[in-house]
């Protein structure tokens, strides 16, 4: 009674009577509603009671069931998602444990260039592009009658056998780091992450359209977190004097891998037995029901013409090839310097999705654009000091990290609403697959600004004994190309095409945009051309580079 009695007190500050909460609910169903028309999802009423810390209350239920779902699937830290929430700190740590030490053992111990370098950052990058084929193969092919479990346990389980591959081998080669340290435990990684993702989905249907992509920004939040414990480890267990660091002890690249294999096993594996999975919204379809499914969605205008700027916006955030190996022979950063570099910046990237999370959820899509993008250009040609040497008398460390901490937490600021704008316009059925190609979009052109930079690097070559000489001319000219290219698409946010805006205002514009009617099969093609286009050229050129890494 006392429950009652406080959830209708906190009906009535909210404006609402009790007996028009119905009447409301309903109308914030209709506003939420796909952009296909399918069944929708019931959300029976129930009364929780207890302490309300879990999404409306999950943390006091007693039973996740089928029919409380409206309850607890819209919570990240639920019973049911402990798995997922789990997933996301181990993909943290996976990103960004063994980033600083993989090139520090390529550049220091295999003496590889900065061609070399850039193919591992593509080629960790790279299977972020089939991230789509994963959504179809988890949407279509149950296992077993689930969707989810199999492939998201599936991913994990080769992302560990690969790690302790690496731990078996005596002296790891520039080939085992690449393949089996790199490409295909990142695929495993991301057949896990697709289904996650899909989860994350498939909870927000049964978040109201204010607060639609909250429990994204929090599973990205929880994931950068963790990318700074992912950090801290690389920075202070592979530093050993024996690996050309500075301390007397430490992992070696084997034991690190080792660790990292064994971090999903113990924290994450154990937790299936509390998973739970919600049934698909609609009938499982086949590989030709669904390729129908995501043409319909692209060839409409209000979809393919922001996913086009979105391309464009990530294609030329060119990140400069040679800026790693510039850390290790120009600035003689040891491992640990490295390490700490990226630690803070993902530390800054973890403020950067807070202050998103609390404070820009709400604001304008292209205002942002417009502040962060020119904030982050500014702060990319102030690496034009470095090599100018025009440090201010600050130390050349924290100047550097300085940079690169405040790119990150403007870098995320900027990314969160690429990865919420189309929420609200997936269909039951295909989460796994729609988001995976929305987020596929955006990997893809990412990956293909890595390719760019590796282009850029064969012109203006940058070799490690030029760094370690201080003839650092095309560095310089490297930096300005990409610290300009960065800043271009600014100056197209406002530009509208066919009556949609490239860049919505919001969420809600987004939706106000869509119109069934308006269609073009031009842009569709154009759209799914560019897709596969990018990913087979980009899987040539880390093909290429790997097969000669002089070709440069």
């Amino acid at each position: 009674r006392r429950s009652q009695k406080k959830h209708a007190r906190l009906r009535r500050q909210r404006g609402l009577r009790p007996h028009r909460q119905a009447t409301a609910m309903a109308e914030r169903d209709e506003a939420s509603a796909p952009l296909i028309k399918m069944k929708a999802k019931e959300a029976p009423p129930i009364v929780v009671t207890g302490r309300e810390w879990c999404g409306e209350g999950s943390g006091a239920l007693t039973e996740y069931t089928m029919d409380n779902a409206h309850v607890w699937a819209k919570s990240l830290y639920s019973q049911p998602h402990w798995i997922v929430f789990s997933h996301f700190v181990n993909i943290g740590i996976a990103l960004n444990f063994l980033a600083t030490p993989v090139p520090y053992y390529l550049v220091m111990t295999l003496d590889a260039d900065s061609a070399t370098t850039n193919t591992y950052s593509a080629l960790s990058y790279l299977p972020w592009c089939m991230k789509i084929f994963m959504g179809v193969l988890s949407d279509c092919y149950p296992i077993g009658g689930k969707h989810r479990m199999p492939y998201l346990i599936g991913g994990w389980a080769v992302f560990i056998a690969c790690n302790f591959y690496i731990y078996c081998q005596t002296a790891p080669s520039v080939g085992d780091l690449l393949m089996m340290g790199t490409f295909i435990p990142t695929m495993g990684a991301l057949l896990a992450d697709t289904v996650a993702d899909a989860m994350i989905v498939e909870g927000s249907a049964y978040e109201d359209m204010a607060s639609k992509g909250r429990m994204r920004t929090q599973g990205y939040l929880v994931r950068q977190v963790a990318t700074v414990v992912g950090g801290l480890m690389g920075s202070f267990l592979y530093n050993s004097v024996a690996d050309g660091g500075d301390w007397s002890w430490g992992l070696t690249i084997q034991q690190c891998f080792l660790l990292q294999g064994l971090l999903p096993l113990v924290t994450l594996v154990p937790l299936v037995y509390f998973m739970k999975e919600l049934p698909l919204g609609s009938e499982i379809q086949s590989v030709t029901e669904i390729s129908k499914t995501c043409w319909d969605f692209i060839k409409v205008d209000a979809v393919w013409i922001p996913m086009f700027f979105l391309y464009a916006y990530n294609v030329l955030y060119i990140s400069n090839p040679a800026w790693t190996n510039f850390l290790y022979d120009g600035l003689d950063f040891s491992d640990f310097e490295v390490g700490l570099l990226y630690t803070l910046g993902s530390i800054l990237g973890a403020v950067g999705l807070w202050a998103y999370d609390r404070y820009f959820f709400n604001h304008e899509w292209p205002w942002l654009y417009i502040w962060t993008t020119l904030t982050n250009g500014a702060f990319s040609f102030l690496q034009l000091c470095l090599l100018y040497k025009w440090t201010f008398g600050v130390p050349k460390f924290w100047f550097a990290t300085g940079d690169y901490a405040m790119q990150s937490a403007i870098s995320y600021i900027c990314f969160m609403p690429m990865c919420i704008m189309f929420l609200s316009l997936i269909p039951p059925g295909t989460e796994g697959t729609l988001y995976a190609l929305i987020t596929t979009w955006q990997n893809v052109a990412g990956e293909v600004g890595y390719d760019i930079g590796t282009f850029l690097e064969c012109i203006w070559p940058v070799s490690n004994s030029a760094l370690e000489n201080g003839n650092w001319g095309n560095m310089i000219t490297l930096t300005y190309v990409t610290s300009f290219c960065q800043c271009l698409p600014v100056c197209f946010v406002y530009l509208s095409y066919k009556g949609v805006r490239v860049l919505p205002n919001n969420k809600e514009e987004t939706k106000r945009q869509q119109n069934l009617d308006n269609t073009s099969t031009a842009g569709a093609t154009a759209y799914f051309a560019l897709f596969y286009g990018s990913i087979v050229a980009s899987l040539f050129e880390a093909i290429w580079v790997i097969w000669d890494p002089d070709a440069c």
